[in-house]
């Protein structure tokens, strides 16, 4: 009897250990996954701009207050594609059907996964667009210089499901390109 209980014990604390794991491994793949759909919209974007020969924009709308707090439960993170009018100087821009993520809401829904505060993007010169990455017909960003730090605009996921602060980079050229990095 007292071996039963002994073999009980060491199956309840391996499964709690592994269940700890199995979790953290969720959130990893649950951030991954958000960085990936991101940087294939992202792609998608520019995609659409060259296709239909028509401004297209990536907007990103929310991000985490607070990216620290490790609270699975309050995740936030928001973006849209929109269309331009035309082939330059768009000055309405339609949202895309379809083309809103929201990490915390819908079905693009990502539990435990947040979208830090971004640097400061001004959109292209004269758009008046902020929080705007802003692809020509041609498939290139159009955005102000003063947007791409070394060349890139950052984007960064962060998984609240870890133990350990865990983070994912989706850096985006002017070409359009995208790569996704791990955050130290």
């Amino acid at each position: 009897m007292i071996e039963l209980l002994v073999v009980l014990v060491l199956v309840g604390v391996l499964a709690t250990i592994a269940g700890a794991d199995l979790n953290q491994l969720r959130g990893r793949y649950r951030m991954n996954a958000a960085a990936r759909q991101f940087a294939d919209t992202v792609e998608l974007t520019r995609v659409r701009a060259i296709t239909t020969n028509r401004e297209f924009a990536m907007v990103l709308m929310e991000f985490d207050p607070t990216p620290m707090d490790m609270d699975i439960h309050s995740n936030h993170g928001k973006y849209e594609i929109r269309s331009g009018e035309s082939l330059r100087n768009s000055t309405n821009w339609d949202p895309e059907p379809n083309g809103t993520v929201d990490l915390y809401n819908g079905p693009s829904k990502w539990t435990g996964v947040s979208i830090d505060e971004w640097e400061p993007i001004n959109g292209p010169a004269n758009y008046n667009f902020p929080n705007a990455l802003v692809f020509s017909p041609r498939g290139y960003l159009i955005n102000d210089p003063s947007d791409f730090s070394d060349g890139v605009v950052r984007v960064v996921f962060r998984s609240k499901a870890s133990r350990v602060p865990e983070a994912r980079v989706v850096r985006i050229d002017l070409g359009g390109g995208t790569q996704i990095a791990q955050v130290e």
